[in-house]
């Protein structure tokens, strides 16, 4: 509580273990390697206490570019084990044997000890596993954006592969600390992605306002509730929450173990299912379709494309 932070150390990651955080989720991808530096930073001292989970890029996925990506990334996070090491987007102009044998190769080392796939359908999970054995898929999932359910969710279950959930509070929606006043910085995101087109953005806010209530009568916030709920899904082993501040992890922590009043968790489903069920019927949330050359043509060949979109 009172203890001087070590020059250079983020106070949400050195408070992370004492309020019980233990996994922290990165990738070679996020501010170009700088997250994972941080992150490396942070954990000098306790690497033992902490589960990284760290991903490469599918412009990655040949044998040698990700045996240059793996050690680059442990150079970054001061390790020499990742603990699961994650597809981070498929790569449909690259066959996959090459990946997943190449993963397989670094778990029979005992440089990681899980891998993952992340953003990946069934049918893209069944042929992976071909080559290799998942065992974790980070898909988007929470109240508002339920599409894992249909698909992903089913063939993880079937073939025990843990569920381990990003975009856990829908992009900050869940919070409760967004409203029709909200303006957005440059370079945030947010505004090109689906949830937060107009229409959809105010279906949810108006879910979160019905939120309030429910989460009030159980002792908790909207945010507590969201994670509730997501941790109580069929299947969900992990939920991935992120935080700016040591006030954003003392608030989401207690979700964790929180228990609501089932008749209430009904009722949360039902108001924030109706969003969901609202939405266009699109393959991800960040309209990658029109921003991103590979995965727009991946859509093509699975025929996920949106139609309004050919």
């Amino acid at each position: 509580m009172g203890r001087r932070r070590r020059r250079g150390e983020h106070p949400y990651h050195s408070s992370s273990p004492r309020a019980g955080v233990t996994l922290f989720d990165t990738a070679e991808a996020y501010a170009a390697g700088h997250a994972e530096e941080v992150l490396g930073k942070a954990l000098v001292g306790r690497r033992d206490q902490a589960i990284i989970a760290d991903k490469v890029v599918p412009d990655h996925f040949e044998r040698d570019q990700i045996l240059r990506a793996f050690e680059a990334s442990c150079r970054r996070l001061q390790t020499d084990m990742i603990d699961v090491y994650f597809l981070h987007w498929p790569n449909i102009d690259l066959p996959i044997s090459e990946a997943m044998e190449t993963l397989e190769r670094l778990r029979a080392e005992g440089r990681i000890r899980a891998i993952g796939v992340s953003n990946y359908t069934s049918e893209e999970m069944k042929a992976a596993s071909q080559y290799g054995r998942i065992d974790v898929l980070q898909p988007p999932y929470n109240m508002f954006w339920r599409f894992v359910e249909g698909d992903q969710l089913p063939y993880s279950q079937d073939h025990h592969i843990g569920i381990m959930t990003y975009s856990s509070l829908a992009q900050g929606l869940l919070t409760g600390a967004l409203s029709r006043e909200t303006t957005f910085a440059d370079g945030d995101k947010r505004p090109t992605t689906v949830l937060f087109q107009p229409e959809a953005y105010q279906r949810s806010l108006d879910a979160v306002e019905a939120l309030r209530p429910i989460a009030e009568r159980n002792g908790l916030t909207v945010a507590q509730l969201a994670i509730a709920w997501i941790l109580n899904r069929p299947g969900v082993s992990t939920s991935l929450v992120g935080a700016r501040t040591v006030a954003e992890i003392e608030e989401n922590v207690p979700g964790a173990t929180a228990r609501v009043n089932a008749e209430d968790m009904d009722e949360a489903d039902a108001v924030t299912r109706a969003v969901f069920e609202s939405l266009p019927r699109v393959p991800d949330m960040f309209q990658n379709w029109d921003n991103w050359e590979l995965q727009r043509r991946r859509y093509e060949r699975t025929g996920q494309l949106p139609v309004a979109q050919e």
